[in-house]
């Protein structure tokens, strides 16, 4: 006699087996690694981009205040003056200054110096006048600083001036050289030169917050030249 009933099965639990939770968690887990691969790659990416922008957007805009300046560059006229004693020229000629002065690997870091009409900055509403411009780089911060004062025409004060105020830090390398209409000159005296270059290069290696260096460079004419030199005029004096 079958108690059970004829033809009735026994009942199976439904659950999972052991080796098949193990398959289970080594599939997720090497999604979930994948996934935090893919994220942490892209979040260094981004990063990575992220800071390589900030220090383009620093170095571009320092080169596009220095091409502004540059490209203005001016020349005074030279004024004679008749009255003017042998000694009182002699004088004049060892206070004056240069109209432009690039000197890259100058004294005490003054890289640059010169008289322009570009004004400190970069919008419509920069000063406007003529000043006197001085960059210096100090190598030991890594920064480049500059100086922009209303022009003075006499000894350069900007050499000892407090006004120095950093333009671009992170800066590890700077590079000029100055057109004299044949080749590219190390370095520029307006005064020994007896004019303005006729255009200058500029290289900036700039380290970014990663550690790493970028280069930027540009190179600007200067399309000012040199004024005519003035020459005192007298009024005829009537006889009576």
């Amino acid at each position: 006699m079958n108690l059970g009933g004829s033809g009735a099965e026994p009942l199976r639990s439904k659950a999972f087996t052991l080796i098949e939770m193990l398959v289970s968690l080594a599939i997720v887990s090497t999604i979930v690694t994948m996934v935090y691969g893919s994220y942490a790659a892209t979040s260094r990416s981004l990063d990575v981009y992220g800071s390589r922008m900030a220090c383009s957007e620093r170095a571009h805009l320092v080169l596009r205040m220095m091409a502004r300046q540059i490209r203005c560059a001016y020349a005074p006229p030279a004024a004679t003056r008749p009255t003017q004693t042998g000694a009182d020229r002699k004088s004049a000629s060892a206070e004056s200054t240069p109209a432009f002065r690039g000197e890259p690997h100058g004294l005490r870091g003054d890289i640059l110096s010169f008289t322009t009409t570009g004004g400190f900055g970069l919008g419509l509403d920069s000063p406007v006048g003529i000043s006197r411009v001085a960059y210096r780089y100090d190598e030991s911060r890594a920064t480049l600083l500059i100086c922009c004062e209303p022009c003075v025409y006499g000894p350069d004060s900007l050499r000892e001036t407090v006004a120095w105020r950093p333009a671009l830090i992170g800066l590890t390398e700077i590079e000029m050289e100055f057109y004299d209409g044949r080749q590219w000159q190390p370095r520029w005296n307006s005064e020994q030169a007896g004019r303005l270059p006729g255009a200058v290069k500029i290289a900036l290696t700039v380290t970014d917050e990663n550690g790493r260096t970028h280069r930027y460079a540009t190179m600007v004419p200067i399309v000012c030249r040199t004024a005519p030199p003035t020459r005192e005029t007298r009024t005829p004096v009537e006889q009576p």
